[in-house]
């Protein structure tokens, strides 16, 4: 029998070779392209001396299966590094894919171990982190690498109503690898590192034929902008630990302070009284938030609506706001889906919902309707609808049709003076009634189209004809709408 001394450099010699993971020369050649293995990103992103490994020594089941070419990659942890740590002292499941070894695929051995840490985050309602770099499933390992990771699926669906799913895209996140990130809550990508795609360019070359660079198959830009699954794009690996730190920072409580600490003149120079002058919405979110809290998702996709985190008198808030700088503050299909699952995540986060809304309605269109404006802007409904937190709206200026959306499910809603709803603009009231201007009107016609205008805007152009009709629950000074907004989400956490 082997006496303490043979125990213990076995056990040495057992963590040398999980720690090099696919070698140290594959270590190095990450390394020289500027990425961190799999330890060194959970390294960066934990607190120090905070993580437990799950499943360090496990290995796949395939070391003689030499014609799949498995007997030679047969490394502890099995390209998966997994287990519990700490970020800020909050508990987090992370795990890292490791790219030295078979190029981050998982395999059976790896999903078994990963689903044990799901089921454990989703046990305790702990969030998930992910720091993506994988080929997806391992193809040598054929059946038993398409269950392994039909189970991780499955429980990434599951997790979906339980706990936060945060990815950072290091590098490649294929097939499988790219659903579980997409099926997950936010997606961060690193600028010129990460692709996220089903099918690679060799794939698409072998079906389609066509030669297509891999960024614009699934690089930031395409998921940044078209897509909306990347809700950030970093500058390099550092930027997006950073991000991962400052996203989990919202799951916190956070100490409730005094909303007076400043108030909100500013927004009566910030927002024009003409409903048609543009203004950027983002100046009144960073007017009404403690200062420096905000956390923009999803800028360059649907950009009409902006969707960010912040805190609103210490408290996480989840804030969804017309953008008048694109589309007017228009809302689309795009903008619509983007608001509702924006939405879900604050209903994850337990975050009270604040809505700033200067919106003239729906984009109109064939387009938009083969978009999908209908049942996207329906999801963006039900979404409210569903949120189970506070929600409070402020109509900064225009609520107009269709984009009462933003406004028909709150639990109560709140005003400035230059606010207007109304179920459409004059302009487009005046249509419906009359048809549409003739070139050549008759003074009768003139004067008939002038009468209506003028009663119009009589009974709906001014900020008290929804608050004195019951809809506004009450007009506000702008430099009291950051202590309203607060005492509003208090009071309704309170009830």
């Amino acid at each position: 029998m082997a006496d303490w001394d043979e125990l213990l450099a076995e056990l040495r010699a057992q963590d040398e070779r999980a720690d090099s993971g696919g070698g140290r020369a594959r270590q190095a050649r990450q390394r020289k392209l500027g990425r961190g293995n799999a330890r060194e990103r959970i390294a960066a992103l934990v607190d120090a001396g905070s993580f437990s490994e799950l499943g360090r020594h496990v290995l796949h089941a395939h070391a003689a299966d030499d014609d799949a070419g498995l007997a030679a990659h047969r490394h502890p942890g099995d390209g998966l590094v997994c287990g519990l740590a700490t970020v800020d002292g909050r508990p987090v499941a992370v795990y890292a894919h490791d790219p030295t070894v078979l190029r981050g695929a998982l395999g059976r051995a790896g999903a078994d171990k990963l689903c044990r840490l799901l089921d454990l985050a989703g046990e305790r309602r702990i969030p998930v982190v992910t720091l993506a770099d994988s080929d997806g499933a391992r193809i040598a390992e054929v059946l038993g690498a398409i269950e392994g990771y039909g189970a991780v699926i499955e429980r990434t669906i599951r997790l979906r109503r339980r706990s936060l799913q945060l990815t950072l895209a290091c590098g490649l996140c294929v097939g499988g690898a790219a659903y579980t990130a997409v099926l997950g809550d936010l997606v961060a990508m690193v600028e010129g590192q990460s692709f996220l795609f089903l099918t690679g360019d060799k794939v698409t070359r072998v079906v389609t034929g066509a030669e297509t660079a891999i960024e614009d198959l699934g690089g930031p830009p395409l998921h940044a902008k078209k897509t909306g699954a990347c809700h950030s794009v970093l500058p390099d690996e550092s930027a997006g630990f950073a991000w991962l730190r400052r996203v989990l920072a919202f799951t916190a409580p956070g100490a409730t302070a005094d909303p007076t600490d400043r108030p909100t003149p500013e927004l009566a120079a910030i927002i024009p009284s003409d409903a048609r002058k543009i203004y950027d919405v983002r100046r009144v979110i960073d007017a009404l938030v403690d200062a420096g809290s905000v956390e923009e998702l999803g800028a360059a996709f649907a950009p009409n609506l902006v969707t960010a985190l912040a805190r609103l008198g210490g408290r996480t808030v989840a804030i969804l706001a017309s953008q008048p700088q694109h589309l007017g503050g228009c809302l689309d299909a795009n903008a619509s889906r983007k608001g509702a699952d924006f939405l879900a995540l604050a209903g994850k986060l337990g975050a009270p919902v604040v809505t700033l809304v200067d919106v003239p309605g729906y984009l109109p269109g064939r387009k938009q309707e083969e978009e999908g404006v209908l049942p996207f802007g329906a999801r963006l409904l039900v979404a409210y609808g569903e949120v189970g937190t506070p929600r409070v709206c402020l109509v900064l200026r225009k609520s107009y049709g269709g984009g009462n959306v933003l406004s028909y499910t709150a639990d109560v809603r709140l005003a400035l003076p230059t606010a207007r709803v109304a179920p459409m603009g004059v302009d487009a009231a005046l249509e419906v009634a009359l048809g549409p201007e003739p070139e050549q009107p008759t003074d009768a016609e003139r004067e008939e189209r002038a009468r209506r205008r003028a009663e119009w805007l009589r009974r709906h152009d001014h900020g008290w004809a929804a608050a004195e009709g019951g809809y506004v629950d009450r007009v506000i000074d702008p430099a009291d709408a950051r202590r309203q907004l607060h005492l509003t989400v208090a009071s309704l956490l309170l009830a």
